[in-house]
């Protein structure tokens, strides 16, 4: 059966779950500017009909003037039964690429108000991202 989004799940909810920000004590500024990496972590959780989807990212470069580990949780309300490839899709895809915008605007918000330039993550094509990526990597590295 082939995978129509629009009919397959309904976006009904994003929470911020955990959000830890620090200041790096060590960066003063004259170090060169850090590269942007930034890794996420996907998984989720499937009851009766219900699906949560939690994406972690990570922003921990040594040469950057803060430290960053948010995760986000989504709550999905699927319309059909998904096997297990199936989900697989739906999660890393679709439901990935609906949560990641609430994650990058959070990021980039909470960089502003700490009083730095905000850092605004680059967008993601998550089934490109994940069509070339094993599906046993749960960690996906962007640069």
């Amino acid at each position: 059966m082939a995978m129509n989004p629009i009919a397959d799940f309904t976006f009904l909810d994003f929470r911020i779950r955990r959000l830890t920000f620090s200041l790096n004590e060590k960066f003063d500024g004259k170090q060169p500017q850090a590269k942007v990496q930034t890794e996420f972590k996907i998984r989720h959780e499937l009851k009766q009909n219900r699906l949560r989807v939690y994406m972690n990212i990570v922003f921990s470069e040594k040469n950057a003037p803060f430290y960053i580990d948010i995760e986000g949780m989504s709550l999905f309300d699927l319309n059909r039964t998904f096997n297990e490839s199936e989900l697989e899709v739906l999660t890393n895809n679709y439901c990935s690429a609906a949560m990641f915008p609430y994650l990058r605007e959070t990021i980039a918000d909470l960089t502003r108000r700490a009083g730095f330039p905000p850092l605004h993550i680059p967008q993601v094509d998550f089934s490109r991202v994940f069509n070339k990526k094993s599906a046993e990597n749960a960690i996906h590295t962007l640069h």
